[in-house]
């Protein structure tokens, strides 16, 4: 089964994410920001990157465009809450940066799983 990379500074979401994946028998990794995630990719190979847009350190726009820059065939989705109330939308820059994807959060898992599924055909 395909090996994901979960990188979002929100716990929680990793955790979610993480179980859901998994009991749907995908491998999963995870990082709590954009730089930890950008070391696993260089460490381990991953089929498929989640992303979230607002993070410390690295944000996922870098992710993105790191990413695009280095394997340009690795499917990334991008997410991000409550961005498109605002005036800076970043999710559909994500997208112009190569995002297959992008979902806002609060994210369904049905959602994420299509989302998945999607990226990995």
């Amino acid at each position: 089964m395909a090996r994901i990379l979960i990188i979002d500074d929100d716990e929680t979401i990793r955790s979610v994410f993480n179980r859901f994946l998994t009991g749907k028998g995908y491998e999963v990794l995870v990082a709590a920001d954009g730089r930890q995630g950008l070391r696993v990719l260089e460490e381990a190979a991953v089929d498929l990157v989640i992303t979230d847009i607002m993070m410390p350190e690295t944000d996922g726009l870098e992710v993105v465009m790191a990413i695009r820059g280095k394997d340009a065939d690795i499917p990334v989705i991008a997410i991000s809450g409550g961005m498109h109330a605002m005036p800076m939308d970043f999710l559909p820059m994500a997208k112009k940066f190569g995002a297959k994807d992008v979902l806002y959060k609060p994210v369904e898992l049905d959602d994420l799983l299509s989302a998945v599924k999607a990226a990995l055909d």
